[in-house]
């Protein structure tokens, strides 16, 4: 087993991975269609996207699970 405190970063590997995957292959299909290179194409763009998205993810899930707690505790 993975020790506990690293369970913020493996759900922003999982969901940023995971993310970047479909968001690029959209994205992809959606401006180019399905040409020649496709697949080498969405990888590079993947690549990029997962470059990005992984930071962004690590710093974007705890501030969302904040917002998140915030907005659903009961009124006093």
């Amino acid at each position: 087993n993975i020790n506990l405190k690293y369970r913020g970063v493996l759900i922003a590997l999982f969901a940023s991975s995971g993310m970047s995957c479909f968001m690029s292959l959209t994205m992809l299909l959606f401006n180019l269609g399905v040409v020649d290179d496709f697949f080498q194409t969405w990888l590079k763009a993947w690549g990029l996207g997962f470059l990005v998205g992984f930071p962004a993810a690590t710093m974007l899930v705890p501030l969302a699970q904040k917002a998140a707690i915030y907005l659903t505790l009961p009124e006093v």
